[in-house]
């Protein structure tokens, strides 16, 4: 029989969520933000704790694995979304590996 999918304790989503938003990079703080390894963990492991609140396992061992390159020096920001026309919720961050993450 299937485990119930109740979350660790259900008074942990709103602030969870709120820490998410509140180390999201916004568009104002992008050019100040873009470049810190430690802002960029940060609002990395802020999303794998909110998707494991969820149980999406797989996004936030993802999301984790991300945080600790950017700490690790591994990745890179891919430039200003300005100069490249996009949101920057839709660019992608290379490693130093050449790897794609969002």
């Amino acid at each position: 029989m299937a485990a119930l999918r109740r979350p660790l304790n259900p008074a942990a989503l709103p602030l969870a969520r709120a820490l998410l938003d509140a180390l999201r990079i916004n568009e104002r703080q992008w050019h100040a933000l873009k470049t810190s390894r430690r802002h960029r963990a940060a609002e990395q492991m802020a999303a794998g704790l909110n998707q494991l609140l969820h149980h999406q396992d797989q996004a936030a061992m993802a999301s984790l694995q991300t945080a600790l390159d950017w700490l690790r020096g591994e990745l890179r920001d891919p430039g200003c979304p300005d100069h490249q026309g996009k949101p920057p919720s839709t660019l992608r961050t290379t490693g130093h590996d050449g790897r794609v993450v969002q």
